[in-house]
């Protein structure tokens, strides 16, 4: 009996043990179901950061295509390397109503410029500054030998030696006439033959002066000095010709400030005023000046009237007696909005009529419409608001570094 219901005992625990769940499989069930939820949640973020990493590369992109594109409208230049090229800025010109064109020569400033010349005749012994050389004031240029410089130093050292003697001699009287020696007269003749011999020596001293020579050096030589600071412009000497008293021998002038002279016809010149703002051009150069004189007098052979107007050559850009083109911007009504800028300031950039507008650290090109030309100067419609300063010299030179920048881009 016992061992009977032993038998359905175990029976019965084997078929509970047979219906339970396993928790191992439990285990593996719930492992599973948590690396699914991970791996969405992984994905998800993947995703995020893909989309994220698009939408900067799209921002990087577009940043980058943007400075490529400003960076392809700029010409990068230091101001030394601008002062260097020659290239010249200047205002957009506003308020246009025409221009006047003249031809203009290049010439020294009076106010800038000296004749040197040689009060005395004589024989030339020595050159010392040859054309074009720079010379300070002061300067010498030549030695002449002359006889009449000889005569004038020993005019000078006798009137000395005459001076001194008349001043010892009236030491001698003045002690004798104080201790009763001597009368007031000789005591006065003594005196008044001081103050003559102090005269002659003056009067000496003042004709070698005249002369151009000083009491030292050599007797018989002249140092023919240039009395300006600046550039030997004219020669008209050689070593051992003999000169004549007042004849032309060296010019000097000051190139950083010449003169422009304009020949205007009447009409012309009755529509500009002195300070009005002249642009001078020929091949390739460019510069700016002022009127400074418009002469009320015809020219009796060309009938025409002269106008000087002053420019500054800093640069060395100009040279005396040559021929430019000179242009006078006429201004319009005060109201007038009419933008204009000088042809030598417009360059083909990507088959459009462009210019170079000065920017911080370099030029900016800007695209612009054109309109009708008037005297060296040409009408803008559109691209500018006429503010801005622009190249007006050299511009073949930035454009051509434009040049170079794309073809280093190219590659």
């Amino acid at each position: 009996m016992q061992a009977v219901f032993r038998s359905g005992l175990c029976a019965a625990m084997i078929l509970l043990s047979a219906c339970s769940p396993k928790p191992e499989t439990t285990s593996r069930q719930d492992a599973a179901e948590h690396g699914e939820q991970s791996a969405n949640a992984k994905g998800e973020q993947a995703e995020k950061a893909e989309k994220g990493e698009a939408v900067e590369r799209g921002e990087a992109a577009e940043k980058e295509g943007g400075e490529a594109e400003a960076k392809e409208d700029f010409v990068a230049l230091s101001d030394q390397q601008i002062k260097a090229a020659g290239i010249e800025v200047m205002p957009v010109r506003q308020s246009f109503a025409g221009a006047v064109e003249a031809p203009a020569v290049i010439a020294a400033d009076p106010k800038h410029a000296a004749v040197v010349s040689s009060a005395v005749g004589g024989r030339v012994v020595e050159i010392r500054r040859n054309l074009g050389d720079p010379v300070a004031r002061g300067d010498v240029l030549a030695v002449i030998e002359s006889r009449d410089v000889a005569q004038l130093r020993a005019d000078v050292e006798i009137a000395k030696r005459q001076y001194e003697l008349s001043q010892a001699n009236f030491a001698r009287e003045e002690r004798l006439y104080g201790e009763k020696v001597t009368s007031r007269q000789e005591f006065e003749i003594a005196r008044n033959a001081a103050q003559e011999a102090r005269t002659r020596l003056r009067l000496a001293e003042q004709q070698l002066a005249a002369a151009g020579a000083s009491s030292g050096g050599q007797l018989n030589r002249l140092m023919l000095r240039s009395p300006i600071k600046g550039n030997v412009t004219a020669r008209q000497i050689a070593l051992g010709d003999i000169v004549a008293p007042d004849a032309h021998l060296f010019e000097v002038a000051d190139l950083n400030e010449l003169t422009a002279e304009l020949s205007l016809s009447p009409d012309d010149a009755a529509r500009i005023a002195v300070g009005t703002t002249v642009d001078v051009s020929t091949d390739g150069r460019t510069g700016t000046g002022r009127i400074t004189h418009v002469s009320r007098v015809l020219d009796p052979a060309t009938r025409q009237v002269r106008a000087i107007a002053r420019l500054s050559n800093g640069r060395g850009a100009w040279r005396i007696g040559e021929t430019v083109r000179a242009s006078i911007a006429l201004e319009g009504s005060a109201g007038g909005t009419q933008l204009a800028i000088p042809r030598t300031a417009v360059q083909t950039v990507e088959d459009r009529p462009s210019v170079f507008v000065r920017a911080r650290d370099g030029f900016a090109i800007k695209h612009v419409v054109l309109g009708g030309n008037a005297a060296g100067y040409v009408k803008v419609m559109g691209g500018l608001e006429g503010n801005e300063q622009i190249a007006v010299s050299n511009t073949y030179l930035l454009k051509a570094e434009h040049g170079k920048g794309e073809a280093g881009d190219d590659d």
